[in-house]
């Protein structure tokens, strides 16, 4: 996932919280009236997990699934867990791949990004449903326990997709699929490390996108999605790239104007950016790739700015960018 979409605007999020007035609220509750409730936590048939919201008493063994947060569908495919409905994602259909376009062929839509219906929900009749709360706040997720159990998730930053995985492997019952997808990220990081031990220790870092204003840069941090599995792998960020504050860090990027590129970026031996899926440039940061500055950086003058697709939610995901970044990064950079 680029680094513009994985910093949601604030704006957008709040929405949700608005999305159900008092005529959807009586039809939530309508529809739940009917729908079989969990057991107490005695029952052999659930069990009590704790989440985001505090604990939640749940099925032992979830038969129909709802995802209602973006990331959540992506993050359960990596857990081999199929849902049954999630989130429309026709107008991004271009962005995933074949398999990821047939896993969610024929799940049931229950709203967009912003935009959750509960009436679609409940006429899904699922048994869990499940998300994260960088969407579901609070009163959304009362609104969505009337409904079905709830369990919702929420890390230190957005790069900490881990905690999110983590619970819902928890809540879904996917423990083993969880520790396989973790043992293999695992290996790969190791693998790397002892294939390239000098270019990921001894060379300098960074890793930057376009910013959110004009003749602006952003340095990813290591709280956002490349930055956590570039942090996992070890390598050296260079001294001079910004460390975030407490409120960048929860983002996981910071905006910088373009004139701060030679005093920010020139130490820094290799330069990553997000690219498209099919591998080419992001255009906004055109903009950046064009400025004299940036063309100036040691890193840019040596042919060591590389783009690499970065899409990263699970475990598999950040096991793939790694794959990626070997083929496009690692074999070229001399030790």
């Amino acid at each position: 996932m680029s680094a513009a979409r994985g910093a949601r605007n604030t704006a957008q999020i709040r929405m949700l919280g608005a999305v159900a007035a008092g005529a959807v609220l009586a039809l939530v509750a309508g529809c739940a009236a009917g729908a079989a409730q969990p057991d107490d936590a005695g029952s052999a048939d659930t069990r009590v997990i704790e989440t985001h919201y505090g604990e939640v008493t749940v099925p032992s063994d979830p038969q129909r699934i709802a995802a209602v947060s973006y990331n959540t569908v992506w993050q359960l495919q990596s857990l081999d867990v199929t849902p049954v409905a999630a989130q429309d994602y026709s107008r991004w259909a271009q962005e995933y791949t074949d398999e990821q376009n047939a896993f969610i062929d024929g799940v049931e839509t229950v709203g967009s990004f912003g935009e959750l219906n509960y009436e679609a929900i409940a006429a899904a009749e699922p048994d869990l449903i499940v998300g994260d709360a960088y969407e579901i706040e609070e009163e959304v997720y009362e609104q969505l326990s009337a409904i079905a159990p709830t369990a919702i998730y929420f890390g230190d930053s957005r790069g900490d997709w881990q905690t999110v995985v983590d619970g819902l492997a928890d809540a879904t019952g996917a423990q083993d699929a969880l520790a396989n997808s973790r043992d293999a990220y695992e290996t790969t990081i190791a693998d790397l490390q002892r294939s390239y031990a000098e270019v990921i220790f001894d060379r300098q870092w960074a890793a930057i996108t376009a910013g959110d204003g004009d003749a602006e840069f952003a340095v990813l941090f290591q709280t956002g999605e490349i930055g956590a599995t570039l942090r996992d792998l070890g390598v050296a960020i260079a001294p001079e790239v910004p460390e975030p504050g407490e409120e960048r860090a929860a983002f996981g990027y910071g905006n910088y104007s373009l004139e701060y590129v030679d005093e920010y970026l020139g130490g820094a031996d290799i330069i990553l950016t997000p690219a498209n899926a099919d591998g080419s440039t992001w255009p906004p940061l055109e903009e950046v790739f064009g400025n004299s500055l940036f063309q100036a950086l040691p890193a840019a003058q040596a042919g060591d700015v590389y783009e690499v697709h970065a899409n990263i939610r699970s475990y598999s995901d950040a096991a793939e960018y790694l794959d990626r970044l070997e083929d496009e990064v690692l074999v070229h950079v001399d030790p």
